[in-house]
């Protein structure tokens, strides 16, 4: 293969899997027409006409699902990766006590055998709801994960936050996942990045949480901009950052402060999450049967 079809192949990318299958050698095709022999890559017009092609055919296909399809993938994606991250931190911190401390240092911290068996569980009901088609296997891991962090919050009594929304955050997992068709595991990509954060944050905090930092403003952005062709994601980052903030709040609340701090997150990601909504409604079918999403 020439380094122009290696070339070609890769801007093909920019349609969906579906399209290229079916309309793929057709497009290359063309594209290796119209470039001159002597070119690596095609011309830039033709570049533009191809990702604009593809940006279109990926927005026509969403609009092959329902307001309530593209909606509820939505919820779960963002769901899924708030309890991806906030498990993952736990988990993350016990594996590197384990490595970086031996033994000794996990006696010395009091390791807190419900929480850290609750992450985990946490993580496995994550992976049931994007990998099975059926509810109750999700019920399955959400139960025990369910009762590990309840008997892990009763320790902490001034953590009622950290408790209570991951909690309501697994019925929502349950009650999202449904018998009929499964979201893209595409999904599973940007939410395992999402939970690789907390772990680096543990192995250095400096560098973690200049890493959570911009991870957050370049998801945000990128969801933002791309809203335009698909707005599950900005909905699915509002339901993320929400997610972080509500047991901050929570826990405030309990103690009788009032957390004016975290009022503008709160504007921002409402800001945010109420144009999606719209914008996701008007990309979305108004009837037909759902399909993958």
């Amino acid at each position: 293969m020439s380094p122009l079809e290696r070339h070609c192949q890769l801007l093909l990318r920019a349609y969906p899997a579906g399209y290229r299958e079916i309309r793929g050698e057709e497009i290359i095709g063309t594209l290796l027409d119209a470039t001159p022999p002597e070119r690596s890559w095609p011309r830039p017009r033709d570049i533009g006409g191809l990702v604009v092609g593809g940006l279109r055919a990926r927005a026509a296909l969403n609009r092959q699902l329902g307001t309530g399809a593209n909606l509820r993938t939505a919820l779960l994606a963002g769901t899924a990766a708030y309890l991806a991250y906030t498990a993952a931190g736990v988990v993350g911190f016990y594996v590197r006590a384990e490595l970086l401390y031996g033994r000794h240092y996990l006696q010395r911290v009091s390791v807190d055998w419900p929480e850290l068996i609750a992450s985990a569980l946490i993580l496995v009901t994550v992976l049931l709801a994007w990998l099975s088609r059926r509810r109750i296997v999700v019920l399955a891991g959400a139960l025990p994960a369910g009762a590990a962090a309840c008997i892990a919050g009763t320790w902490h009594p001034y953590g009622l936050g950290d408790t209570v929304v991951p909690l309501v955050s697994l019925a929502a997992l349950v009650a999202l996942s449904h018998n009929r068709e499964l979201p893209s595991r595409r999904w599973l990509m940007p939410i395992g990045l999402i939970a690789l954060v907390p772990v680096v944050l543990n192995i250095e905090p400096q560098v973690g949480l200049y890493v959570f930092e911009t991870l957050q403003l370049t998801v945000a952005a990128a969801a933002i901009v791309w809203a335009v062709i698909d707005a599950r994601p900005a909905v699915a980052v509002s339901v993320f950052v929400l997610g972080l903030w509500l047991p901050i709040a929570v826990d405030n609340l309990v103690q009788g402060m009032v957390p004016v701090y975290i009022w503008p997150y709160l504007v921002i990601t409402t800001a945010i999450a109420v144009p999606a909504v719209w914008l996701l409604r008007r990309q979305s079918a108004h009837a037909g049967r759902p399909t993958r999403a």
